[in-house]
């Protein structure tokens, strides 16, 4: 009886076990396809945060745009007085009440002037960091510099303006001193995004270049830099959309006037500029004043937007040809 009592109780033991079986065998293609869904709603939760995120980042870009446009549009396109083309061609006149063609051309004065030197010395620096100095501590002082600078505020480098160009070398505030001074600032954003974009080209594009019979130099100016040119296009953008906004240093080392510049260095020097304009236009109390700021926020959005279009242009053409 004990035996027979065993292998019932094995027998019903073995029924219950295959019943089991045959449940979670049933249930496996559930499992899976809950789990398939699983993975499908976080993918799809991943996707709308990821796009609430890019809109929070994208948001502010157009405030500020429907912001300035709502009434620099009318600046820009009025007819009334110091409207439409009188706004960037004519000078403010009494009560301040024409254009803004001082401020335009000093702008555009300051920026070729200051990227004519800071872009020459930033690129080839980087040029001579990445390709021609050793790793070693000179290297890391000189990008540990760079890095300290990118990050000085502006205002810090108008006060050195000041008291280096101004006063030290008796340039006296101007059209000069005001370039040097942007000049400095985009030294630490070019040298690093150069030195990045160099440092991304494969080193068989350099390998095969010297194989070939190339110097270092030759090597360096038409492999290397034309295959890093997207990426040092980036740094100059950079820089100039930063200097062309700055108005704490050109306080300090540019002055303001009413007219364009008719010397380099002197009294006849002193340069007026857009973001020193919106400054002192949006200060005022005058209701047109602050209408004109707006107008002249505009314009600058529009310089800079056109240099991205013309580089990006540039860019892709250089890129096409070294493919």
């Amino acid at each position: 009886m004990g035996n027979e009592d065993t292998g019932l109780h094995l027998g019903g033991l073995n029924v219950v076990d295959n019943s089991i079986r045959t449940r979670f065998t049933r249930l496996l293609p559930d499992l899976a396809g809950s789990e398939h869904d699983l993975r499908y709603f976080k993918d799809k939760l991943v996707k709308v945060l990821l796009g609430l995120i890019m809109l929070v980042i994208i948001t502010p870009f157009f405030l500020v745009l429907f912001q300035v446009a709502g009434t620099g549009l009318v600046q820009l396109f009025g007819t009334g007085p110091g409207q439409g083309l009188d706004f960037l061609f004519t000078f403010p006149g009494v009560g301040l009440e024409g254009g803004i063609r001082n401020a335009f051309v000093g702008t555009v004065e300051l920026v070729v002037l200051a990227s004519s030197v800071g872009v020459p010395l930033s690129v080839f620096g980087a040029v001579f960091i990445s390709e021609y100095t050793r790793p070693g501590l000179i290297k890391e002082l000189i990008e540990f510099a760079s890095d300290v600078l990118a990050g000085i505020p502006s205002i810090v480098f108008g006060a050195f303006g000041f008291a280096f160009l101004v006063d030290f070398l008796h340039m006296g505030m101007g059209l000069v001193a005001g370039a040097l001074t942007l000049a400095f600032m985009m030294i630490p954003t070019v040298l690093r995004t150069t030195q990045e974009a160099l440092r991304s080209v494969p080193m068989s594009l350099r390998e095969a270049s010297l194989a070939l019979g190339a110097t270092k130099w030759s090597t360096t100016w038409n492999v290397t830099m034309r295959a890093a040119f997207p990426g040092m296009i980036t740094g100059v953008l950079l820089a100039v959309g930063r200097i062309m906004g700055e108005t704490a240093p050109l306080i300090f080392t540019a002055g303001n006037s009413l007219s364009v510049p008719t010397e380099l260095v002197g009294s006849g020097s002193w340069v007026a500029s857009m973001p020193y304009t919106i400054w002192a236009y949006i200060s005022d109390p005058r209701n047109y004043l602050q209408e004109k700021a707006q107008g002249v926020a505009l314009t600058l959005m529009i310089m800079v937007l056109a240099i991205d279009v013309i580089a990006n242009l540039i860019s892709r053409k250089v890129t096409r040809r070294l493919v």
